[in-house]
């Protein structure tokens, strides 16, 4: 019996060693924390860090920003107290000084003497006249008693404010102090800002005031002007007002224009003169912008067939080749070829000219025909200039629009104006040619201009067409026996 209890004993511990869970258990719980951890990446983890740092780098700009708005607040609230300050600061000077006790001579000499050699001048200050102190009439007696040491005082406060060196701070932001004398003039300026209301520059606003069609008129002959005369006049203002008011003269020049009134009125109004200028120069980016605009539509059709890498390498060819291929005669895209010898011959210049001057019955180039006949270098070299603007746009395989700004494409205009001119000198019959060849087509485009050889010649027969008729007058009824030859 023995025996048989402990065999079931052994074999008991031998099913307890086997019974319990296998040890690879274990290290697959344990493998779970390790692949968690392995799921978070480190990059994840520096964008985690990276997020962080930017929430805490906002919330510190936030929270200087309003303690700027608090300093500033409480800047204006000193500035409108500064009455106050003044009269107090007056107040200590004088109490600080010494009574002068004159003596009876002093006495007698002042009672014999003219009060008008001896008492100043009293001038109104600027500070009185803007806000005027209840304590002005204590502050004249005093200073009329304070004699040569208030002079002195005086003379004190004028050398500390000529130098500058006075300044106030709230431990944040240091302000120089400004004269006390022209303090109330600036803080009356700051608040009419305040309370203004930016004057509208339109055609509506302007008709209302009387002037409406000389600005109108003015602003239409400085789209010409910039289209034919020059594309970039300057981005000083000073030029861009001169550029403007010479239009606005040039649409009065007539003596018995109907509008030399309204140029009175603009004349004598100088609120009214500035609005207009600005009314007038705002043509020269709006005609800059619609070109520019129909040069990418133009670009982003004649290239839609490509595939977005293919665009970008053309377009990088077309602007950074030499000979400016975007420009030349027998281009071809697909195998990046041009014709350097037929400069200013694209398609694309002819498709510009037509599309932003010659569209409708009331476009510029059919209202000012004769100017834009001649085809000026200016014309030529702003519509090259707005389609390179047009191809840098292309750069990416995808259209970027990029602002036709002055600074920038000033000096491409310039440059295209160049080459015009060498063009000119060296190649005359090419360049006279080429403008006659551009007009035929825009002229054919718009209807306008008609080939010698199509009137010349006519695939109709008039005398065939003359006995017709008059076999149709003679005999109607037997009109079908009648051959035409």
């Amino acid at each position: 019996m023995s025996r048989r209890a402990t065999k079931p004993q052994a074999k008991g511990k031998v099913t307890r060693t086997l019974t319990p869970a296998p040890p690879i258990a274990k290290p697959r719980a344990q493998r779970k924390p390790t692949g968690s951890k392995v799921q978070v990446s480190d990059d994840q983890y520096e964008e985690f860090l990276k997020f962080q740092a930017q929430k805490k780098k906002e919330a510190e700009v936030n929270r200087k920003e309003n303690v700027r708005k608090k300093v500033d607040a409480m800047l204006d609230e000193e500035s409108d107290l500064e009455q106050e300050y003044t009269s107090t600061s007056t107040d200590k000077k004088l109490s600080r000084s010494r009574p002068v006790v004159p003596d009876d001579s002093d006495m007698d000499h002042i009672d014999d003497a003219d009060p008008a050699d001896i008492l100043p001048s009293v001038v109104p200050s600027k500070e009185k006249e803007s806000t005027p102190s209840p304590d002005s009439s204590d502050q004249d007696g005093a200073n009329e008693g304070s004699g040569d040491e208030g002079a002195n005082d005086g003379d004190e406060d004028v050398s500390a404010e000529s130098t500058g060196t006075r300044r106030r701070t709230n431990g944040l932001i240091e302000v120089k102090d400004e004269p006390q004398e022209d303090n109330g003039e600036r803080i009356r300026r700051k608040r009419v800002r305040k309370g203004d209301t930016k004057l509208p520059t339109t055609l509506a606003s302007l008709k209302k005031d009387g002037c409406g069609p000389l600005v109108d008129l003015a602003h239409q002959l400085l789209r010409i002007k910039i289209a034919l005369v020059n594309a970039f006049p300057g981005p000083s203002v000073d030029v861009q007002d001169s550029f403007a008011w010479d239009c606005i003269k040039e649409a009065v020049k007539n003596p018995g224009s109907p509008l030399k009134p309204m140029f009175d009125a603009i004349c004598q109004d100088p609120v009214l003169k500035n609005r207009a200028l600005t009314y007038v120069w705002s043509g020269a980016s709006q005609l800059r912008g619609e070109l520019v605009r129909k040069a990418r539509e133009n670009v982003i059709f004649l290239l839609q067939q490509m595939k977005p890498r293919d665009i970008g390498e053309v377009a990088s060819w077309l602007v950074s080749a030499k000979k400016d291929p975007f420009l030349c005669g027998e281009l071809d895209l697909k195998n990046k070829t041009f014709n350097k010898n037929l400069p200013f011959r694209a398609a694309l210049l002819r498709q510009l000219l037509i599309s932003q001057f010659f569209q409708g019955a009331v476009s510029e180039g059919l209202l000012y025909k004769d100017e834009f006949e001649k085809l000026p270098d200016n014309l030529l070299a702003l519509i090259a200039t707005a389609a390179e603007c047009a191809f840098k746009g292309m750069l990416t395989g995808s259209p970027v629009v990029i602002e036709f700004k002055e600074p920038v494409f000033q000096p491409r205009h310039q440059y295209y104006m160049l080459k015009l001119a060498e063009y000119r000198q060296k190649s005359p019959m090419y360049m006279e040619k080429l403008r006659h060849d551009l007009w035929t087509e825009v002229g054919e485009a718009c209807r306008f201009v008609v080939r010698e050889d199509e009137e010349s010649g006519s695939e109709l027969d008039f005398d065939a067409m003359e006995a017709s008729a008059r076999v149709q007058t003679n005999a109607p009824s037997t009109t079908s026996d009648v051959a035409i030859a």
